[in-house]
């Protein structure tokens, strides 16, 4: 059984420009206070089974892998405490009108998931809230300049 967190947000942008934010995370300091620090060895585009380092304030450094990949977003793992696997979302959806719905989401899952996720539960929502609000104002940001 996983513990899901789940957030969406309208961006008055294109979903590949959303898309394009989220799959630029050595960029996420510069527009989400969620994350103070991103370690990605690679350069260009983000491709699967690439590992990025995450440090996000009040909590432990992780090590992500990616899994998926597309035009619009990407998907990757990591097991942030023994006994507990998260799975995190990041996917703009096209609206059709120019603009777009970005879904952020988090699940925890493993033995340890609930007690993990009942401690960290409102940083969780906080943070995914950060982030989907710095998405779209980094995303209406860049579609402006276009």
């Amino acid at each position: 059984m996983s513990v899901d967190f789940r957030d969406t947000i309208t961006i008055a942008a294109p979903a590949t420009i959303a898309g394009d934010i989220m799959k630029a995370v050595q960029e996420w300091p510069s527009w989400t206070a969620s994350v103070s620090h991103v370690d990605r060895a690679a350069s260009g585009p983000l491709t699967v089974g690439e590992t990025v380092g995450v440090t996000q304030p009040k909590l432990r450094p992780s090590t992500w892998t990616v899994t998926k990949v597309d035009a619009h977003g990407f998907e990757w793992s990591s097991d942030s405490a023994p006994g507990v696997r998260n799975v995190g979302g990041h996917w703009a959806i096209d609206n059709g009108d120019g603009t777009c719905t970005a879904e952020l989401t988090l699940s925890f899952a493993g033995p340890l998931a609930r007690v993990v996720t009942l401690f960290y539960s409102g940083l969780i929502r906080r943070y995914i809230r950060m982030e989907a609000e710095g998405l779209r104002k980094a995303a209406e940001a860049a579609a402006q300049g276009s």
